[in-house]
This record gives structure tokens, C-alpha cells and sequence, in this order.
């Protein structure tokens, strides 16, 4: 027998350490589907509130993409973006996560950034016709942008 009961602290401790992981567990589930069903009846700031709490309990690429979606329908691009990166640093595998960032900084006309992030999804996914769709017009898109400012600044010499 522990005369210290060491043994005994460490057994409770290590019950208190799964007990506090599976109600983790249980509260994330819960939120994400809370998120969900605001975001079903167009409740937008409630859905991104359950979302972040959600992304707050455990830093899963799911909470953070969803974040990205509801800030992106809310406008705040900037926002969404940040929960992207945060997701695809967590799984820089998700070709998903990469065409949304694309599809944000296209919106925001970073050309090349979004170029970037189609190209990364193109990679992870080759079998994506989509993403390289999405090259092809973003490509095209930074030419004429090149164009348009080299025939402004011409304009402006005259």
C-alpha cells in the first residue's frame, strides 16, 4: 500500500483528465450541430458564435471552416480568411479549405494570392477540374488587371 497515496492522486487524476476529454468531445459535437441549425434558419451570428466556441474547445479544421464559411456570408472577408489559414495549418491536406480561401481572395481580387490557393488545391487533388478551371480564370483575371493599370498609368503621362 501507497502510505502517500500517490497512487490513488494519479489514478483520480488521470479519471478527471477522461472524463474532462469525452465532455469535450461531447460539447464540441454540441455546438457544431447548435451552429448548424442557426446557420439552417439564416441565423448567422449565433451560427459563428457556436462555431467559434466550438473551434475554442478543440482547434479541428471543421469549426475553423465553418467559422470561414459564416464570415464569408456575413461579409468579413478578412475573417474568413484567418479561420482558413488556421484550417489549413491544421490540415494543409484539405483541398476544400484551399478552394475556399481561392474562392475569398479571388472576392478581394488578390490575384495572386488566390492563385496560390487554387494551385495548392489542384495539387492535393488532381483530379479536380474545378481548381484548374479556377487557375485558368484567376490567371486570366491577373492579366487584365495588368493590363487595365498599365493603360491607367499611360493615361495619366499623357
Amino acid at each position: 500500500m501507497d502510505p502517500n497515496g500517490r497512487g490513488l492522486r494519479r489514478l483520480f487524476s488521470s479519471l478527471r483528465h477522461l472524463f474532462r476529454q469525452k465532455r469535450s468531445s461531447a460539447d464540441l459535437q454540441e455546438l457544431i450541430t447548435e451552429g448548424d441549425s442557426h446557420l439552417k434558419e439564416g441565423r448567422l451570428d449565433p451560427a459563428l458564435k457556436s462555431y467559434l466556441k466550438a473551434a475554442g474547445i478543440d482547434s479541428g479544421n471543421s469549426a475553423e471552416k465553418k467559422s470561414a464559411l459564416v464570415f464569408g456570408m456575413m461579409g468579413r472577408y478578412m475573417e474568413a480568411i484567418a479561420s482558413l489559414d488556421r484550417a489549413t495549418k491544421i490540415d494543409p491536406s484539405d483541398h476544400q479549405a484551399w478552394m475556399h480561401r481561392g474562392f475569398l481572395l479571388w472576392r478581394l481580387e488578390r490575384w495572386k494570392d488566390a492563385l496560390a490557393s487554387f494551385e495548392r488545391a489542384a495539387a492535393l487533388s488532381p483530379e479536380d477540374g474545378y481548381a484548374r478551371h479556377c487557375i485558368g480564370v484567376t490567371a486570366k483575371e491577373m492579366r487584365r488587371s495588368k493590363e487595365r493599370s498599365r493603360s491607367g498609368s499611360l493615361r495619366a503621362k499623357r
